[in-house]
C-alpha cells in the first residue's frame, strides 16, 4: 500500500509537470494554468515540506527552461539562473500553502494558495527587470473573466485562476463528495457566476457610445529591412535611413487617403542621425499641417557616441500636432535587453479632438508600476510603438492589451516582427496585422476616442494588499495555535 501511494504521488507530480509545459510561455493552453497546480498541490500534501519543496522546484525549473527558450532574450548560464530564480519564487507559493493550509480548516484554507501567488507575483513584478512578462494573468484569454481586471487589476485574474486549482484540490481531499463540501462548492459557484455575469454585462451592456478616429500604424517595409541586413558601410546606412524616412512620408500620404487622422510607426522605425533630427522634424511638421493630422515619430536617434559604437541609439517618440508643433517627446523607460538610454520614466500625454492620447514604448507596457502613473490622467488612448521577435508574438502584444482593461483606455500597438493590433477598453480586438503572415506594413484601425474610468484605476493595487493582509493574519493564527 505504501509503495502504491508513492507511485500515485509521483504520477501526480508527473501530471502536474506535463500541465506546466502548457501553463505558460510558448505553448499556452489556458486550462493547463488551472490544472497544473491541482496536481502539484495534491502531490505536495503527501510529502514532507522540505522534500516536496525540492521536487516541485526541480519540476518547475525543468519546465521553465523548456517553455521560455527563445522568449527570454538571454542565453548560456544566465538563462538557466534566471529560470531557476523564477522557479524558486513559484515554489515558495507551494511551500507557504503547504505549511499554512494544513493548519486551517474549512473552505478558508483554499484562499491561502491564491493569496500567496498574488503577493509573490506582486513583489516580483514590482522589483524584477521583466515586469509582468510571464505573469499568470497573461495566460488567460476568456474575455468575460478578464473583465475583473477593471476592478482588481490583473491580481484578480491570478487569484481566481489559482483559487480554482486550490478549490479543486480541496474537493479532491473530500473525495469529490459535494455534500461534504457543500458550502465551499456553493461559494465557488456563486463567485464564478458573479465573475461571468459581470464580464458579460461589461462586454455587452456597457457600450462605447462615442465617435471613432481612424489611426494608421506603420511597420518597416520588409524590402527595406532585407536591404538593412545586407549593408555594412556608414554611407550605405545613411542612404538607407533616408529611404526609410521617405517611405514613412509616403505611408503618411497613403494613410491620409484612407482617412487616417493619426499616424505613427513601430518602435525605432526611423534611424535618424542626431544632426539631421530637426530637418526631418520640419518635413513632418509641414506634412502634419498640410493634411491636418497627428504624426508620431518613433525613432532610433543616433548620437555621435552611437556613431562611434560607444553608446546605443536613443529610443525616442515624438508627436507632431496638425498645427505643426511638437506636443510630446518621450524616451523609452524600460529596456528589454542590452544597453539602452533610459528616459525619465514620466509618460507624456496630450489632448486632441480625438481624446487624451499617451504613448509608451514596447516593453514599457509590461510594467504596471510605470503605467500606473496615468491612473488619474483620464487617458483615452494609448498608442504604443513596439518591436518583438517571433517567439514572443502574439504573446507580447496581449500583455500590453491587458492594461486596456485595467485602466480603461483604448490602444493601438504598432509592432515590428510581431502582431500589430488595436483594442478597445474591454480588451476586444478591433484590428490586427501579423508581420509574419502579411506583406502589408500599414494597419488601419477605427478606435473609440473615449476611454472609461475603472475601479482599478481609482483604487490601485488594493486587492494585492488585501491578499497580503489575509496571509499575515493566517500566519499569525497558525503561529498562535502552534504555541
Amino acid at each position: 500500500m505504501v509503495n502504491n501511494k508513492k507511485i500515485y504521488s509521483f504520477l501526480y507530480l508527473l501530471t502536474g509537470f506535463i500541465f506546466l509545459i502548457f501553463a505558460n510561455g510558448r505553448w499556452i493552453l489556458p486550462i493547463a494554468t488551472f490544472m497544473a497546480p491541482v496536481f502539484l498541490i495534491h502531490f505536495y500534501s503527501a510529502k514532507k515540506p522540505f522534500k516536496g519543496f525540492l521536487l516541485i522546484l526541480l519540476a518547475l525549473w525543468i519546465s521553465n527552461m523548456i517553455i521560455w527558450k527563445g522568449m527570454m532574450p538571454m542565453s548560456g548560464v544566465f538563462y538557466y539562473v534566471v529560470c531557476f530564480m523564477m522557479s524558486l519564487f513559484t515554489s515558495l507559493s507551494y511551500l507557504i500553502n503547504r505549511i499554512l493550509s494544513a493548519r486551517i480548516k474549512g473552505i478558508i484554507r483554499t484562499f491561502v494558495y491564491p493569496s500567496t501567488v498574488v503577493v509573490i507575483d506582486f513583489i516580483v513584478v514590482s522589483i524584477i527587470p521583466s515586469g509582468s512578462f510571464g505573469s499568470l494573468a497573461h495566460t488567460q484569454s476568456y474575455l468575460p473573466i478578464l473583465q475583473i481586471a477593471s476592478v482588481t487589476g490583473n491580481w484578480g485574474i491570478i487569484f481566481f485562476t489559482t483559487w480554482t486549482a486550490s478549490f479543486i484540490n480541496w474537493l479532491w481531499d473530500h473525495g469529490f463528495e459535494i455534500k461534504q463540501a457543500q458550502k465551499g462548492a456553493l461559494l465557488y459557484g456563486i463567485t464564478l457566476l458573479i465573475l461571468v455575469l459581470f464580464g458579460q454585462i461589461r462586454l455587452n451592456l456597457i457600450s462605447q457610445k462615442t465617435d471613432t478616429v481612424r489611426i494608421a500604424s506603420v511597420t518597416l517595409d520588409k524590402n527595406l529591412e532585407r536591404e538593412f541586413h545586407s549593408i555594412s558601410e556608414t554611407e550605405e546606412f545613411d542612404r538607407l535611413y533616408d529611404k526609410i524616412g521617405q517611405s514613412f512620408i509616403e505611408s503618411c500620404g497613403k494613410a491620409v487617403q484612407a482617412g487616417a487622422k493619426i499616424i505613427f510607426g513601430q518602435e525605432t522605425l526611423l534611424g535618424i542621425w542626431h544632426e539631421n533630427e530637426q530637418d526631418y522634424l520640419e518635413k513632418i511638421k509641414r506634412i502634419a499641417s498640410r493634411d491636418s493630422i497627428y504624426i508620431g515619430l518613433s525613432m532610433a536617434l543616433i548620437t555621435e557616441e552611437a556613431r562611434n559604437n560607444q553608446m546605443p541609439a536613443k529610443n525616442k517618440m515624438v508627436w507632431i500636432s496638425p498645427e505643426g508643433k511638437v506636443v510630446a517627446e518621450y524616451y523609452k523607460a524600460k529596456p528589454m535587453y542590452g544597453k539602452r538610454i533610459y528616459g525619465d520614466g514620466k509618460l507624456k500625454y496630450f489632448d486632441s479632438p480625438y481624446g487624451r492620447i499617451c504613448s509608451a514604448i514596447c516593453f514599457d507596457m509590461d510594467f504596471p508600476k510605470l503605467i500606473n502613473q496615468i491612473r488619474k490622467s483620464d487617458i483615452d488612448m494609448m498608442l504604443v510603438p513596439g518591436n518583438d521577435w517571433k517567439e514572443i508574438s502574439p504573446y507580447h502584444t496581449f500583455v500590453a492589451a491587458s492594461r486596456t482593461i485595467e485602466y480603461g483606455f483604448n490602444m493601438v500597438r504598432s509592432t515590428g516582427h510581431g502582431l500589430s493590433a488595436s483594442f478597445n477598453f474591454k480588451g476586444e480586438v478591433l484590428s490586427r496585422l501579423d508581420y509574419f503572415s502579411s506583406s502589408e506594413h500599414m494597419m488601419i484601425s477605427d478606435v473609440p476616442v473615449k476611454g472609461v474610468k475603472t475601479i482599478y484605476s481609482v483604487l490601485g493595487d488594493y486587492f494585492a494588499f488585501l491578499c497580503a493582509i489575509f496571509l499575515i493574519v493566517s500566519a499569525a493564527f497558525c503561529i498562535l495555535n502552534f504555541l
